[in-house]
């Protein structure tokens, strides 16, 4: 099965060399790579030059169909599946990095997806899975589901991170590719419309590790802030995600220094759910100091992370 991943990228030739590494270093082979420039004007046609490798193509966006303020990366991960014809579709951010056995674990958890004989055919298996490590310290806290997971999915209670995925190109285009209105948390409204018609299988190992790297656009509090408002229109969410959303809206916006405009978002979030997580960041935010709430948000994560390892 050929796999065709796609890397989107924009200013970031500072670490996109490990991420193409980490994909080209796969134990399985039978991959293409295109890195997608949506308009850098740095090193990053040097970079990608300077590897020897046919599996890896480039393509520098043209000017009329760059990034804006809302469809960049959404727009470029789409462009790179429609210029590519592997049979799976899989991604990778410029700042994560790939477990070097990612994909032969997920093309073989795949193939054999479906071949019981009692249950649903190979051909409704669509997507697999795995957890991340996350450099920032965040622990993982979320589930690994196989079979139906339209409730895990809507619940947030699976990881579905971009660079996690492994798609069949089928399901992927019977879906639409991602939502180019989307700024953030297009990987979570790509899963929640996959779910509906496709079974995923998870690999239960983290096999990507995943970065924090300034710039990324989910540190944007205003283009998230845009994402929740257009996820509550569009899908019907149980309450528990929804208030998982707003709790990164306004953690994000306290993050930016901006803690006024975070507290609505984390108020809002705790009437709707309780957690610790966010009942923490509003009364951090109440300190007025962007740099007081870094410090006790780190300590938050720190003490998660520690009774994740325990538990």
């Amino acid at each position: 099965m050929f796999v065709s991943v796609v890397l989107p990228t924009y200013h970031r030739a500072a670490v996109l060399g490990d991420a193409v590494e980490s994909v080209l270093g796969q134990s399985y082979d039978d991959l293409e790579l295109l890195v997608v420039d949506d308009g850098d004007d740095d090193a990053t046609p040097e970079l990608v030059s300077s590897f020897d490798d046919d599996r890896l193509r480039y393509v520098r966006r043209d000017e009329s169909v760059r990034r804006d303020a809302m469809s960049g990366v959404s727009s470029a991960r789409n462009e790179g599946v429609r210029r590519t014809d592997g049979d799976l579709v899989a991604f990778v951010d410029s700042d994560d990095r790939w477990h070097p056995d990612k994909l032969r674990r997920q093309v073989r958890i795949l193939r054999e997806a479906g071949t019981a004989g009692d249950g649903p055919s190979s051909d409704d298996w669509g997507v697999v899975y795995a957890p991340v490590t996350k450099r920032d310290g965040e622990p993982r806290t979320r589930e690994c589901a196989s079979g139906d997971v339209r409730e895990a999915v809507r619940t947030m209670s699976v990881p579905t991170y971009t660079s996690t995925l492994l798609v069949r190109r089928a399901a992927f285009e019977q879906v639409g590719g991602f939502d180019e209105r989307l700024g953030c948390f297009e990987d979570w409204d790509l899963c929640l419309r996959l779910a509906r018609d496709w079974r995923f299988e998870c690999v239960d190992a983290p096999l990507v590790l995943k970065g924090t790297e300034a710039g990324n656009v989910s540190a944007d509090p205003d283009r998230l802030a845009r994402s929740v408002r257009r996820l509550f229109a569009v899908h019907d969410l149980p309450a528990e995600a929804r208030a998982r959303l707003l709790a990164d809206a306004g953690k994000t916006y306290c993050e930016a220094g901006r803690l006024a405009e975070g507290r609505p978002y984390l108020r809002r979030a705790l009437e709707l759910d309780f957690r610790p997580n966010a009942a923490a960041a509003l009364a951090l935010s109440l300190s007025a100091s962007p740099r007081a709430f870094d410090a006790g948000m780190g300590a938050v994560y720190g003490v998660e992370q520690l009774l994740a390892s325990r538990g």
